[in-house]
């Protein structure tokens, strides 16, 4: 010991001297004014080269090293630096290298002396570099320790490597939260990039989700020492946010004192959307009213939802590791069984319908199956995965339909339904047939199309009535190219819409009362007819039966006459006969020859009437072919027959001829009688007059207008020049 020193200053100063790790003292500017021997091995520099220099000046200042930078500013003034902990230094090396030292600073008060290598006060800051005791009031000493050449250093650069290229974002702080590092991910994570990120605080990443509670926890863990390990939610740079499970490690020195912070990030953004959706996707199955199932290859369910149970009448968690057999009667799990079977063997999916009961809820229903094949996550085959659709009300109004469609293709009536705009929506056969539609699709066919245009109208306003939900009933006739005049029927519905309160449309049923309107109309007409000329008949008959008696009367006269009147019955009898035929026929029509026919029947009246001069002018080309009833030869006849037996001359004269027109055949029968009656015009035109009709001959006409209305066609009477009668019967052309 020597100048007045105490043994514990030159204790320390000695120490110093001989500490193997470099000692730099700096002044508040960040300038040295002392180091230890031990600062030449490490740093590279002379004690005079670095005296006086600021200690800024001799760490790497790499471009782009925002690290670096951030250090330098820190030296740079040096004022405070003992409140910062440690503090990672790279030093650039006399030589040019890189060496990273952990340094911790401590002030020193005013009035310290200066001292050389040996413990002599010489005053001067002398060659070791030991400051001058008046160079400076207040001096920071720094220990650099752990010093670790980058280039060289193996280990360090192994751990370099391994954050540099972590996946994880990764960044360091100190303990202010002032951001000192950042690996590659956290830029491609975050879209900072180094020098945007350093020198900043983590602020940066706030996406404003997270709670003030939540930030406060974390720093109270930390600065007690603790790893932080939860999720966050941040935002990038681009104002993304996204979810990351963070972990953040304080980084505490050999003193045990925290010097930084290590944060990791973990990018879950897509795992929580996956496991949102996930959730999502099990909401969904457990609302549903439909069984969806999963089992195993050996067929032990591993997942279903409540609706499975609630079928079964089973709780769900007993249902696991079972099957269907549990649950279901044996035949239809024997069933499921070999569906299930099949999907293992095929991998394909497969669709089935199947109707099992379930003893313990006493229920029983139909399910549209699909079963498909699932796969690991090793892509092997690990079972079936079966979504059940319950269809049982569907089958139930399916089989109700089924009904009611035979139902409505069964009967005897034309049933269609019309939408609002009067576009047909179905059509039974016999609708169909009537209106020559095929079996096709009838969608695209309108009400326009197929009801005539004398018609249109009112079932334009019948729909619209039906429409405005009022039921409509009405008879009406209408004339069928094939099946002549019919009488109809027709009842309109509104169709009911399950999606509005207006009707969806019009269902209309026509029921063809032709036949039996005719029949109680002939019924009635003949028991008229027949009542009127049997008690005429008898009572004449009766009355000369009593002149025979009294022998008032030549017998013979009077048989004859009574013989007369017979004739007339059977002949009214036969007309009434051949009426009931005509009515009791279906309406079918043919291509007839009507030329021919009148040829005929006037040869045939002619031979039988020979005082009566009967004739016929037909076409000599053949072509006056009409669409009529086998029965129109029976008409014509009665016309020529009519105007022979009814003429009040002794030579009658009765001309039949016959036209084509290009829609239509005409057969006209012209007399020089004395006319028709009108009674027996309304007969014969349109049937009117058949309530007033009591004798044989009207009966005849009646004949002829049943015939001519069932073949689609009409009657017109007219009189003749210079006396009699012309009728002409109009009849639909044949189709070629």
């Amino acid at each position: 010991m020597s100048s007045g020193r105490s043994p514990d200053d030159e204790f320390f100063a000695a120490f110093v001297a001989e500490c193997s790790d470099p000692v730099v003292s700096l002044d508040r500017e960040g300038t040295v004014v002392y180091v230890n021997p031990a600062t030449e091995a490490a740093f590279g520099y002379a004690p005079d080269e670095l005296l006086g220099r600021d200690l800024a000046s001799v760490v790497v200042s790499d471009v782009g090293d925002a690290g670096s930078r951030s250090v330098r500013d820190r030296l740079a003034r040096a004022e405070g630096l003992d409140e910062s902990g440690s503090v990672s230094v790279p030093i650039r090396h006399a030589d040019g290298h890189t060496v990273t030292f952990s340094a911790r600073f401590h002030e020193h008060g005013p009035g310290r002396e200066g001292r050389d290598g040996d413990g002599d006060d010489d005053g001067s800051g002398g060659g070791d570099g030991e400051p001058s005791p008046d160079d400076c009031d207040a001096v920071y000493t720094g220990i650099f320790r752990d010093g670790v050449e980058e280039i060289g250093g193996q280990r360090a650069e192994t751990f370099r490597n391994l954050v540099e290229h972590a996946g994880h974002a990764i960044y360091v702080t100190d303990t202010d939260g002032t951001i000192e590092y950042v690996n590659p991910a956290f830029t491609d994570n975050t879209g900072y990039e180094t020098a945007e990120a350093l020198g900043e605080t983590p602020a940066i990443l706030n996406s404003g989700e997270m709670s003030d509670e939540y930030y406060d926890a974390l720093w109270s863990t930390l600065l007690a020492g603790d790893v932080w390990e939860e999720e966050i939610v941040d935002r990038r740079r681009d104002g993304t946010p996204y979810h990351a499970h963070q972990t953040i490690a304080p980084v505490v020195d050999d003193d045990g004192e925290i010097t930084r912070f290590v944060a990791i990030q973990t990018d879950i953004t897509e795992r929580k959307a996956a496991t949102g959706r996930l959730k999502q996707y099990r909401d969904i199955v457990e609302q549903l009213d439909d069984p969806v199932l999963l089992q195993n290859r050996d067929g032990e369910f591993e997942l279903l939802n409540e609706a499975v149970s609630e079928f079964a009448g089973i709780p769900r968690e007993e249902l696991y590791g079972g099957d269907e057999f549990a649950f279901m009667d044996p035949e239809a799990a024997a069933e499921v069984d070999a569906r299930r079977r099949e999907v293992l063997e095929t991998e394909a999916m497969t669709e089935y319908e199947i109707s099992p009961t379930f003893p313990e809820s006493d229920r029983a229903a139909t399910f549209s199956t699909q079963r498909y094949p699932y796969y690991d996550a090793d892509g092997d085959l690990a079972g079936t995965f079966a979504i059940c659709r319950d269809v049982t009300e569907r089958k139930e109004r399916e089989r109700d339909l089924e009904r009611y469609e035979r139902a409505i293709n069964g009967a005897t009536d034309l049933i269609a339904a019309v939408d609002r705009e009067g576009r047909l929506l179905f059509a039974n056969p016999q609708y169909r047939e009537y209106h020559d539609l095929g079996d096709g699709d009838v969608t695209d066919v309108t009400l326009a199309d197929i009801v005539p245009d004398d018609d249109y109208r009112r079932v334009e306003r019948e729909v619209e009535s039906a429409l405005r939900g009022e039921s409509v009933e009405y008879r009406t006739t209408r004339t069928h190219p094939t099946r002549g005049t019919r009488t109809m029927d027709v009842r309109y519905y509104p169709l009911d819409s399950p999606e509005s309160e207006e009707p969806a449309g019009v269902v209309g049923v026509l029921r063809d009362v032709t036949d039996s309107e005719n029949r109680a109309r002939q019924l009635r007409v003949v028991d008229r007819v027949l009542q009127h000329n049997l008690r005429n008949a008898l009572t004449v008959v009766r009355g000369r039966a009593k002149q025979i008696a009294a022998g008032a009367v030549d017998p013979a006269d009077a048989a004859e006459y009574i013989v007369s009147r017979a004739d007339d019955l059977l002949e009214t009898s036969e007309k009434s006969h051949h009426i009931t035929e005509v009515l009791s026929d279906a309406p079918e029509t043919e291509p007839v020859d009507i030329g021919r026919v009148a040829r005929q029947v006037a040869a045939e009246r002619d031979e039988e009437f020979p005082n009566a001069t009967v004739g016929a002018s037909v076409p000599d080309d053949g072509h006056a072919t009409a669409s009529a009833t086998t029965w129109i030869s029976r008409a014509i006849d009665e016309l020529v027959r009519n105007a022979v037996e009814h003429h009040d001359r002794d030579r009658p004269t009765v001309a039949v001829s016959v036209e084509a027109r290009p829609d239509a055949v005409e057969v006209r029968v012209e007399d020089d009688g004395p006319g028709l009656t009108g009674m027996d015009r309304d007969v014969l035109v349109d049937g009117t007059a058949v309530d007033a009709l009591y004798h044989g001959s009207g009966l005849g006409l009646w004949l002829v207008y049943w015939v001519v209305r069932q073949s689609g066609g009409s009657a017109a009477v007219a009189s003749a020049e210079p006396r009699g009668t012309s009728i002409t019967l109009t009849l639909p052309q044949a189709d070629d």
